[in-house]
């Protein structure tokens, strides 16, 4: 029996993935793919890293769920907008997708002033709501972070036994494959939860607006750059901004980079290939130049009286970016990575 999205179930799963797409597929209309053995597949023991892309899976579960049903309701509202408009279920399904979108943003919102409460009984609720997406996202970080150490882990492993000579070379490719196979699962997962999670963002961002008065959050937007460097020494490139992280690429001295953006004291850089990884800034140069590039930290776009909610918001935004940025790079590393020579 095929598993379908009724026109009023299809209103409110806007944000929850309910598309079309086959069984098994992440963000499919199958059944599966509303179970976790359908998301990442039964475990059947072939898989070192299961543990790591069922608990990548379990915090997942947190931002697929509306804040209060706000977006739920956003895009009802825009179905019944269409359906008026266009006379048919075809314009209400267009509209519920407009009022899904125009709608999330305002929804969490909408449904709070909805509760009855007062002001600060709300600011109360969103500093709680807050609260708790934070520690999600930090989890949810440490959990996506914990899944592609392994999997490049995997695919070391791999290249170890083939250079010892355990395993013959059609046998490493097979392995390799299926490790790739993988680790695009699992980052089509963690996209599916970016996505969710940048939702969600918008509706705090609205919500903490409307309560002072229109003022918008205090957020540090990142820092993103397009400057021609060139490597001050051979540098391994990592995926994440920390030396403990998998390498996925190898420069060498002089070596002509574009810098994108910084964190802390880690360049994001890209290699004329493709490539891309962080680096030490200390190792980065101006192209001609030996010593270490210089860049200026950008400016918080903060009051220094910001409210507290505000300042949860700020963090929240902070975060968001942060898990964003990890998975883009990760993407690139899954895509040109998993190579037996590498």
């Amino acid at each position: 029996m095929k598993h379908l999205c009724s026109p009023v179930l299809a209103l409110g799963l806007v944000l929850s993935g309910c598309a079309p797409g086959e069984p098994g597929d992440i963000g499919g209309s199958g059944v599966a793919s509303f179970t976790q053995a359908g998301r990442i597949g039964p475990n059947d023991g072939s898989d070192s890293c299961y543990a790591q892309a069922q608990a990548l899976d379990n915090t997942g579960n947190f931002f697929g769920a509306d804040i209060l049903t706000g977006a739920a309701a956003g895009a009802a509202g825009g179905a019944l907008l269409g359906g008026l408009m266009g006379g048919n279920l075809k314009s209400a399904l267009i509209g519920a997708a407009a009022g899904g979108v125009a709608g999330a943003a305002g929804g969490y919102w909408a449904a709070l002033q909805a509760q009855g409460q007062n002001d600060q009984q709300i600011e109360n609720t969103v500093t709680d709501n807050l609260t708790t997406e934070n520690q999600q996202i930090d989890a949810t970080q440490v959990a996506f972070n914990n899944d592609m150490d392994c999997r490049f882990g995997q695919a070391q492993s791999i290249r170890a036994q083939y250079a010892a000579g355990t395993i013959t070379q059609d046998q490493a490719q097979t392995q390799m494959a299926q490790v790739k196979q993988w680790a695009q699962r699992d980052l089509a997962l963690a996209q599916e939860i970016n996505t969710n999670i940048q939702s969600r963002g918008a509706q705090f961002d609205t919500a903490v607006t409307n309560l002072n008065n229109g003022a918008p959050p205090p957020v540090e937007t990142p820092q993103v750059l397009d400057e021609a460097a060139a490597m001050r020494r051979d540098t391994p490139l990592y995926l994440r901004p920390d030396p403990t992280a998998p390498v996925v690429g190898q420069t060498t001295r002089h070596q002509p980079v574009t810098l994108t953006s910084t964190s802390g004291d880690y360049a994001l850089v890209q290699t004329d290939d493709g490539t891309q990884g962080f680096a030490p800034l200390e190792d980065v140069a101006k192209p001609g130049s030996t010593r270490a590039i210089h860049v200026v930290p950008q400016a918080v776009a903060a009051s220094p009286d910001a409210t507290p909610v505000q300042q949860l918001d700020g963090s929240n935004a902070a975060s968001r970016d942060a898990f964003a940025q990890n998975v883009s790079v990760s993407q690139t590393a899954v895509a040109n990575g998993f190579q037996l020579s590498s």
